[in-house]
């Protein structure tokens, strides 16, 4: 039992570094996100692998290894889902930001001010609160 306790532990750190090499080629995922999940996923492999590392799985018992498995999967797949969520953010508000800046550029331009600061076009203007 505890050699299959240990190849899936083995296991499921190979599948998380090949997840997360696959969603950051997929560009679903952030280059140092993906990196950290490849970490994690060769310390899971490393635990697995190394009888030293892994001693604990011979102190208890079937169920608990079992149970101790499940809770573990879960928590490494809500994480990374979580983790997915928030690339997902971070790639969107980049280009939002990169909009933003092409747009007011544009502005800029129309408007003739392609040598004033940006600071100096708002002293002028009345802010909204609204937006505070």
């Amino acid at each position: 039992m505890t050699v299959m306790i240990r190849g899936v532990i083995v296991g499921s750190g190979l599948l998380l570094m090949a997840a997360s090499f696959r969603f950051h080629a997929g560009k679903k995922m952030t280059s140092d996100l993906a990196a950290v999940w490849c970490l994690l996923g060769l310390a899971i492999v490393t635990v697995g692998a190394v009888p030293v590392l892994s001693r604990w799985i011979d102190l208890i018992s079937m169920w608990t290894g079992i149970a101790l498995l499940c809770v573990g999967a879960a928590g490494l797949v809500g994480a990374f889902r979580i983790c997915l969520m928030l690339s997902k953010l971070i790639t969107e508000n980049q280009e939002l930001a990169m909009m933003v800046s092409l747009l007011l550029a544009e502005h800029r331009q129309q408007k003739g001010w392609e040598d004033t600061d940006p600071a100096e076009i708002g002293e002028g203007h009345e802010e909204h609160t609204v937006c505070h």
